[in-house]
């Protein structure tokens, strides 16, 4: 397998990758961009999934959303859109690659990812097959599921506060990882990360809490017209099971839906776990591109 920095422009913004291609000359590769989750980089989880997939015979592409990492970018600006418009320009860029075959490029995407590799899925229709992994159905549940009706109400209060703080005095309130996300496992999870991986310290605009509440791939995966792979955690407490389920039901043929058994979340990318997702990843990716 070889490895190679790599770059582009999405609306201008450089964006910062890593192509991994399998080893010796090959040419006309099938594709397969990784899509990470929320406030992640190229360099965390991703790189046992691009490698696996290179030794399988992909080109593969991981790389920073703007904003983060290596990428340039406003530092920490979280805009599910605007991710999902830097997803469309790296499958451009891949179709401009001579090792690769322009109609046979596929997404994976975890997590926050996997939500974005959906719907951008369903407006894109270069897209030859997608793999999700871990992620949600609802933006909104994800952050309100656990809260009572007060909780939300203030909130929403909240909310409301600092988008006309941001309107009216430009004043904009960041928040680190660990304060946007509500989630015990997931907070204790970039704390290490972060500790190890100093470039991913970078504060959120408590904002992008509006962006996920309104980030609901349910609602349109139904127009992805490429097959679709979901992969759940049985005891994932950052996206429950059930979200997958919920995606898997409203989701056209052909999909197919794995429940790694006894998993929680941050467990799904290594070991047993991950033996047992990259196994049926690859094979999905081979029966449809």
């Amino acid at each position: 397998m070889n490895k190679r920095k790599v770059s582009f422009f999405s609306e201008g913004t450089p964006i910062a990758g890593e192509l991994y291609l399998p080893a010796g000359k090959q040419e006309k590769l099938p594709a397969v961009v990784l899509c990470h989750g929320f406030s992640g980089t190229k360099e965390l989880l991703l790189p046992a999934y691009a490698e696996g997939l290179a030794e399988s015979g992909y080109a593969v592409l991981a790389f920073d959303y703007r904003g983060f990492g290596e990428s340039e970018g406003e530092r920490g600006r979280l805009v599910p859109d605007e991710q999902m418009t830097d997803i469309r320009n790296a499958v451009t860029y891949m179709q401009t690659l001579g090792e690769v075959d322009p109609e046979r490029i596929g997404f994976w995407g975890t997590s926050f990812g996997g939500a974005n590799a959906i719907r951008v899925a369903a407006i894109d229709k270069r897209i030859r097959a997608i793999t999700v992994q871990l992620t949600f159905a609802s933006g909104r549940r994800m952050v309100t599921g656990n809260m009572d009706t007060e909780a939300v109400r203030k909130l929403e209060e909240t909310l409301k506060k600092v988008r006309e703080r941001a309107v009216t005095q430009n004043k904009v309130l960041r928040l680190n990882a660990g304060q946007i996300l509500t989630d015990e496992e997931s907070k204790a999870f970039f704390e290490k990360v972060t500790q190890q991986n100093p470039q991913l310290n970078v504060k959120i605009p408590f904002i992008t809490l509006q962006h996920i509440l309104e980030h609901n791939p349910e609602d349109c995966i139904a127009e992805v017209g490429c097959p679709v792979l979901i992969i759940a955690a049985e005891n994932d407490g950052v996206c429950p099971p059930s979200e997958s389920q919920m995606l898997f039901e409203r989701a056209r043929e052909p999909k197919k839906m794995l429940l790694l058994e006894g998993c929680r979340h941050y467990d799904a990318y290594a070991g047993e776990p991950f033996r047992k997702g990259i196994a049926e990843i690859r094979q999905w990716f081979s029966a449809c591109m």
